[in-house]
């Protein structure tokens, strides 16, 4: 392949020929060898990574990952990334599925899986790659880990932008590297990180940099240019709003005021309302209201809107904005931060370098508390000092354009936990209990839980709850993430009161808010009532409408109004999910049932590049993999009685069903499939009897001994651990996923056409 095939297919897509850079990521994936690392400049062009990717596959590149996994731990670039994938592949004409993994998704929002050998771009955050490679996904049931591990832990690149914001996750990822060539017998897929961030941590052995082209490029070359003149103020909290108003008279249209806390963010909107038009953006949203802010700020502020003409604006925002929208300001002001944090914030502003020279102020504000440690905030600010010229007789102005910043200070890298075999044996295990948050965020303990807002939940004694939930279960796109400690805090009634830009004490008529006994959680499959003390990282909340909690802008603790219910409102809908578990009133018989999920298990394997010896284990394993059905106390229970077999049946209901046909209660088909199978081959034995998650490591014994001991159960985990050191921990789970997606696609095909049946009938 040849960079003009790349030129080509760029200018194809987009009307214009790609940076120097962008090219010579081209002729690395080319030649099947990805860099590390990727150190360029903000407003740079980093996403052209999914046009390289996508370009590799359409010329036939070999071993180019199907799935890219873009890892961005800011939801609203999650979106953005998404909409440029999806329309990547418009234009390019190319087939593929682009899915937003955002957090607090359940199984409803993952029919994107039933299709493992197609091109999909997967735009996320750290958490939920990061759950998924540890087979602890977020949001799912534990049973379903598997599949999510072996799907992003093969057959993927792993794309990190910021990745210096994420440092303790980039180790964890070198870990896992180094475990997946462990196995004996590996499988061989393609699986890469790329890091991407414009703040180098020099540990990175390849990487791919700007070169004298790109700095001489027209375009490139005016943003790496433009000057930034940051005026520095050392004062209070209210210079923040006071420094935007000096901003607007000074001719900025477009004025960004970026801080560092949630509740700072609010007190500054606040403010700047009251003297115009003014919008808040923080991260803690729901994506259907963070939508459509997005889309209204993209519309005013957006970058390629200066030409056409601005109506003055002020952009409230914490530090979600650093690596989220697409923005550009003519003017800025940010609360002090890390210099990493400020080189994000400044490349907000005159992004293209339209402008030439703009005006921005930096406020060093008293008593600054977390996120920041005081040191990196006195580092930050004695560099912006050295660096500074007077302007004037007071003001002390630094230039804050990507050229003129030259060498950064050095900040404190967090360190992971460092990933070990022990843990990864009891990551695996869906029996064991493991907190893996510092694997992904190191010394950095706070973690998020995603709420969801309920106005039935207002109607209903709560012990009606969770059966009202169940039939109704949340959804991705009404979720909010809140972090886990606010939101104990909150619902414990320690809720704050914040009502200017000062510190101020609660009025005399302020009242806590009522502790509620237990709130509702989902686990991914059913709900419960547990207590406010028990809810732990990424857990799902659903709370009632009336408790407040959050505005049009997202999480607000100081807010009393019934939350507007998205579900009740049509809002969010849950997508067409056919499951292995769905009924219908139609048997399906047993024999054609494996039959197909063979079909299909060995169909995923041939289009995902397995070998032929491979290929055939997993269509006997899906031919043999509800053998265990047969048992007449099983076929007693599905309702067969004409003397075929049934794979499964909606004519009954199951729990009544089970107990009149003498089935104990945790008694597994799996179980019964191996017993009848015990000389196999030892992978096909282990796929058949861990299809549904279980098996890992252990069988179940007490609801039926006897079977246990037919299928010589008790030398199951060395089997498991057998297969897990030839096959690696995600090249087994690879394999786990194939049969089992192969099990859930065929049964949608047999459930679809059940429901055909049925709507015939009916006629």
């Amino acid at each position: 392949m040849t960079t003009n095939d790349f030129s080509a297919f760029y200018h194809s897509v987009h009307g214009y020929q790609p940076f120097p850079w962008q090219i010579s990521l081209a002729e690395r994936a080319a030649s099947g060898v990805w860099p590390d690392a990727l150190n360029v400049p903000t407003s740079s062009g980093k996403t052209a990574v999914l046009d390289v990717w996508l370009w590799a596959h359409t010329v036939g590149i070999t071993g180019t990952p199907k799935r890219l996994y873009y890892v961005i731990d800011r939801r609203l670039l999650v979106d953005a990334v998404a909409d440029y994938a999806q329309d990547l592949f418009t234009r390019s004409g190319t087939v593929g599925q682009v899915v937003r993994l955002r957090g607090g998704m359940g199984a409803a929002e993952d029919t994107w899986m039933l299709k493992p050998g197609g091109l999909t771009v997967i735009s996320t955050t750290l958490d939920q790659v990061g759950s998924r490679l540890l087979c602890r996904a977020y949001g799912s049931s534990r049973w379903t880990a598997p599949v999510h591990a072996g799907l992003v832990g093969n057959d993927a690149l792993i794309v990190i932008d910021e990745a210096h914001l994420v440092e303790p996750f980039r180790q964890t990822l070198q870990r896992i590297a180094h475990f997946r060539g462990r196995a004996t017998e590996p499988l061989h897929t393609p699986w890469h990180v790329l890091t991407m961030t414009a703040t180098p941590m020099g540990s990175a052995a390849d990487v791919l940099a700007l070169g004298d082209d790109d700095k001489a490029h027209p375009l490139l070359s005016r943003r790496l240019a433009a000057s930034k003149q940051a005026r520095l103020v050392n004062g209070k909290l209210s210079d923040l709003a006071a420094e935007a108003l000096r901003l607007r008279e000074g001719g900025a249209v477009v004025v960004g005021v970026v801080v560092n806390m949630v509740d700072t963010a609010r007190a500054v909107h606040r403010e700047l309302s009251a003297q115009g038009d003014c919008i808040l953006i923080i991260g803690r949203a729901r994506p259907i209201e963070r939508d459509v802010l997005a889309r209204e700020i993209m519309l005013r502020a957006g970058t390629g809107t200066r030409g056409a003409g601005r109506q003055a604006l002020y952009v409230v925002a914490t530090q979600t904005i650093e690596v989220g929208l697409d923005l550009d300001f003519d003017a800025l002001v940010s609360e002090l931060a890390p210099v990493s944090a400020l080189r994000q914030r400044f490349g907000r502003l005159d992004r293209l370098g339209e402008l030439g020279t703009s005006q921005a102020s930096v406020v060093k504000v008293p008593a600054a508390k977390w996120p920041y440690a005081k040191e990196q905030l006195d580092d930050a600010w004695n560099w912006l000092e050295a660096r500074a010229v007077k302007v004037g007789k007071l003001a002390k102005v630094s230039d804050m354009g990507i050229a003129a910043q030259g060498a950064t200070p050095a900040e404190p890298v967090m360190r992971a936990v460092v990933l070990g075999l022990p843990d990864l044996v009891l990551m695996f295990d869906p029996a064991v209990t493991i907190d893996i948050t510092p694997y992904l965020h190191g010394e950095k303990r706070s973690t998020e839980a995603f709420v969801a807002w309920r106005t039935a939940l207002d109607t209903l004694p709560p012990d009606e709850w969770a059966e009202a939930l169940e039939a109704s279960p949340p959804l991705g796109l009404e979720l909010m993430p809140i972090p886990l400690h606010a939101l104990k805090r909150w619902l414990s009634g320690a809720d704050s009161v914040v009502s200017d830009l000062e510190s101020t004490p609660e009025p005399e008529d302020y009242k806590p808010r009522t502790t509620p006994p237990q709130v509702l959680r989902w686990d991914g499959e059913s709900a419960e009532l547990v207590a406010v003390s028990a809810l732990r990282t990424s857990d799902t909340v659903v709370l009632p409408a009336s408790m407040g909690g959050c505005d049009r802008f997202g999480w607000h603790p100081q807010s009393k109004a019934a939350v507007r219910d998205l579900f009740d409102e049509g809002l969010v809908t849950a997508p067409k999910w056919t499951g292995s578990n769905e009924r219908t009133r139609w048997a399906i018989g047993l024999a054609e049932h494996m039959a197909g999920v063979g079909r299909a298990a060995m169909r995923f394997a041939t289009d995902c590049g397995l070998p032929h010896d491979m290929v055939t284990r997993l269509d006997e394993a899906g031919r043999l993999h509800d053998l265990g059905k047969n048992d007449p106390r099983f076929q007693l229970m599905l309702g067969a009685f004409d003397g075929r077999l049934l794979a499964k049946s909606g004519s009954h209901e199951v729990a009544v069903s089970r107990k009149l046909a003498g089935l104990p209660r945790g008694w597994r088909h799996e179980l019964g499939s191996i017993a009848q199978r015990i000389d196999i081959d030892p992978l096909v034995r282990y796929l058949v009897g861990s299809h549904h998650g279980r098996g890992r490591p252990w069988q179940p014994a007490t609801p039926d001994p006897q079977l246990w001991h037919k299928a010589q159960a008790a030398d199951w985990p060395g089997l498991a651990k057998q297969m897990q050191d030839r096959y690696g921990f995600w090249g087994l789970c690879y394999l786990e996923a194939l049969l089992r997606l192969g099990d859930w696609v065929r049964s949608a095909e047999e459930q679809e056409a059940a429901a055909l049946l049925e709507t015939q009938h009916d006629a």
